[in-house]
């Protein structure tokens, strides 16, 4: 069975490159909020991102691990890698590339950790049993 993997297709615009030419680090990150976003909604199977409605959705990052192997030099196409995930009862760990659309150049890679809260207590909070499900169909190698 192949690892379970979620791809999010995102665009380089040339103002987010540094004096260098290449893009800022902090720029890969934008990146993966982006396509986190369209993961947990496509999870969850909304069309937008409502925390008010979708309590699953409110979560902060916890741990953010990152290693740039290539610069990226050209505006364009790009994807977001989502891999392995590893469920807690609050908290959601995902190994993630950034690379080209075919996955063979790795541009950054790592590892991100959100965890959930409650909307109302802003504590950490389990995620619904619906979520569950859909990460654990996903982990079992399932369609996200």
């Amino acid at each position: 069975m192949s690892q379970p993997e979620y791809i999010y297709h995102t665009r380089v615009h040339f103002d987010e490159f540094d004096a260098l030419g290449i893009l800022h680090h902090s720029r890969y990150f934008h990146h993966l909020e982006r396509a986190q976003q369209a993961l947990f909604q496509h999870l969850l199977g909304v069309p937008d991102f409502n925390a008010d409605r979708d309590e699953d959705i409110y979560v902060v990052v916890r741990g953010l691990e990152a290693r740039f192997r290539e610069p990226v030099r050209r505006p364009g196409e790009y994807a977001v890698f989502y891999r392995s995930p590893r469920v807690r009862a609050a908290g959601l760990a995902l190994d993630f590339a950034f690379a080209g659309l075919d996955g063979k150049i790795v541009y950054c890679s790592g590892r991100r950790t959100v965890c959930k809260l409650s909307g109302q207590t802003h504590r950490p909070a389990e995620w619904s049993p619906k979520f569950r499900r859909a990460l654990a169909d996903w982990a079992r190698g399932g369609a996200p």
